[in-house]
């Protein structure tokens, strides 16, 4: 009796992966097209740049900067794009991915993480759904969902949805950690997420015990400034410091994995542009007498 209702929950889980297959497959086949969009405003804007003039020059540098930018972050996109489902109330699905996707005739595949419809996907919970059914997160190793959580926030709404799955946090402890630090853009909490999302004017202190993730939550609230500040910060930039040089070394990764390249990782020693630290100073320097 057991071996046979594993072997059907199996099966039920197998359809499940099979359904979000087909649609990543899809929001893949669109994020091609999209690329392919950037290289054609790449070719034109070096079609423009023969017309000789300094205006198509200016013309030039400004499209070729805007389709490089456009095709790295299509480019940092492709791994893992699609990683969040959310089954609202009301009956809309939405997806939720790295980066926006939407087809040629502006209807929306994949939701930006940091897009304010994203927000209910970190935010719900079984207290307050906020409109989600189900909430479901997509493991995915390239370009293929190899598995899925569920989390059910309102089971009177669940209207005969298959849930299947450990739920993503538990699922994403679970995991071995690797010699680098990785984007947690698929298991943000809520308490997480609201400091995340917090309003850009004004300082945000995050404090908390080693390991609890305050460096992983500072750098995507520095790729959500990014995208809802992108005039303000974007041209200005933003600058990361680190206390040594191997700290920058295992986080270098999150944001280029978010689809932002602007920001600038330093650490304490290498501030200064040609300038190293190479002295130590003691940890009892100074006043150390007095302290104690």
């Amino acid at each position: 009796m057991t071996n046979g209702s594993a072997k059907a929950t199996e099966t039920v889980k197998d359809q499940e992966i099979a359904a979000e297959q087909r649609y990543v497959d899809r929001a893949y086949a669109r994020l091609e097209e999209m690329r392919e969009d950037a290289r054609a405003m790449l070719r034109e804007g070096y079609r423009q740049a023969l017309a000789g003039t300094k205006g198509s020059l200016v013309d030039r540098d400004a499209m070729v900067h805007q389709a490089a930018l456009r095709a790295q972050a299509l480019d940092v996109a492709d791994d893992g794009l699609v990683f969040g489902r959310l089954d609202l109330s009301s009956r809309e699905v939405r997806y939720i991915g790295r980066i926006g996707v939407r087809t040629r005739d502006h209807d929306s595949l994949v939701i930006d993480w940091r897009a304010p419809a994203a927000e209910d996907f970190y935010r719900a919970t079984p207290e307050d759904p906020r409109g989600v059914v189900r909430r479901r997160v997509l493991h995915s190793r390239g370009h293929t969902v190899v598995d899925l959580e569920d989390d059910l926030l309102d089971p009177s709404a669940a209207d005969g949805l298959v849930v299947v799955g450990d739920g993503a946090f538990l699922a994403s402890l679970a995991r071995t950690r690797e010699g680098a630090m990785r984007d947690i853009v698929a298991t943000i909490q809520r308490e997480q997420d609201e400091v995340i999302r917090a309003p850009a004017d004004g300082t945000v202190l995050v404090r908390g015990a080693p390991g609890t993730g305050k460096t992983a939550v500072a750098l995507h609230r520095v790729a959500y400034l990014l995208f809802r500040h992108r005039r303000r910060f974007g041209s200005r930039g933003v600058l990361v410091v680190g206390p040594n040089r191997r700290f920058t070394a295992y986080i270098e990764r999150v944001l280029p994995s978010l689809g932002e390249e602007s920001a600038a990782l330093r650490s304490l020693g290498d501030l200064v542009d040609g300038v190293s630290a190479r002295t130590h100073d003691s940890p009892s320097w100074p006043g150390s007498r007095a302290r104690r």
